[in-house]
């Protein structure tokens, strides 16, 4: 399992577009965006990840995010309003 202390924002942003399976189902959610953060936080670089899914409803919770490049990550997610892409999540990082 990937050390969420050693991520950074520059391990998403070639991932920006991929989907990530979730909790062992495949392909649930898909990567929109990397935001970088401003924070007080001893995070080198807080930031937060922008999901969406057209196959799942998701609740706020901890999930197992899996990605070939990236391995597992356990991450806290937050449903979001919707937009015009669908349901939106959020995984901060700080």
């Amino acid at each position: 399992m990937t050390d969420l202390a050693e991520l950074a924002p520059e391990h998403f942003d070639p991932l920006i577009g991929d989907r990530f399976a979730v909790n062992g189902s495949d392909g649930v959610l898909q990567l929109l965006s990397v935001e970088r953060l401003k924070s007080p936080s001893p995070r080198t670089q807080p930031f937060s990840l922008i999901f969406t899914s057209t196959t799942h409803r998701l609740t706020q919770a901890t999930f197992r995010l899996t990605h070939p490049g990236l391995g597992e990550i356990d991450v806290f997610m937050v449903p979001l309003q919707p937009d015009a892409r669908g349901p939106l999540y959020e995984a901060v990082f700080n």
